[in-house]
Formats: C-alpha cells, structure tokens, sequence
C-alpha cells in the first residue's frame, strides 16, 4: 500500500507541469527596478552608564568550571559503568595450569622457529 501511494505522489509530480514565470523567455526585458525609499535613521540612546552588559569573568569562570565537573561527572559514570558489567573469568587451578602450559608451548615454539631461521640465515651467507 505504501508503495502504491508513494508511486501516485511520484507520478503526480511528474506529470503536473510547474511554472517557472522568471524563466519564461529569456530573451524578454529585464523589470524595471523598484525605487529606493530614504529610510529615516535612528539613533538610539542609553540611560545606564554600564557598556558591558555581558558575563563578569567570576561568571565566566564558574560557567566553564561547572561544565568541566559535568563532563568529568559522565565519564566517571560510563568508565564505573563499563566496569562493573565487563565480564570477569575465575579461572580454576586446571585452567590455569593449561594456560601456563600454553604459555610455555608457545616461547618453545618460537624460540624453535628463531634458531631455525638463524641456522637458514647462516646457510644463506654460506651459500652465496
């Protein structure tokens, strides 16, 4: 349904013809300009003595500080947040003897590995 209507207000857009009366004839005279109207001035004047009108610095201050608490206020909210639902693994003493096991696995295999390719460097510089 939605489709359907929305196909009628495409073809209805398409099909009514939209009247650009500026762009008529190009070729036709330009409109005579309107005439200037003097505009009267007016000056204004003030009664109070205080040109500032703005924010002390005091003000100022206190503004930005009380924006610096707010911003570190939520990022102390999200970072407690994050914290407190991150997942926690307890690991058993079996899990943890795997992991030191597969630990140990793995500097073996790349201490294996580096003096495989020492002794590959070495034929290399032999064979040249």
């Amino acid at each position: 349904m939605l489709r359907r209507f929305t196909l009628l207000i495409c073809l209805v857009a398409c099909v009514a013809p939209v009247a650009a009366h500026g762009q008529s004839s190009p070729f036709a005279p330009l409109p005579q300009a309107a005439p200037q109207q003097a505009t009267p001035t007016v000056t204004a004047t003030t009664s109070s003595s205080d040109a500032g009108g703005g924010l002390a610095s005091w003000q100022q201050v206190l503004i930005f500080a009380g924006g610096g608490i707010l911003l570190i206020g939520i990022a102390w909210a999200i970072v407690s947040d994050a914290r407190s639902h991150a997942p926690v693994e307890e690991l058993t003493d079996t899990q943890e003897a795997a992991r030191t096991r597969r630990e140990e696995d793995i500097k073996r295999r790349k201490a294996k590995n580096r003096a495989a390719a020492k002794r590959s460097r070495a034929a290399r510089k032999r064979n040249r």
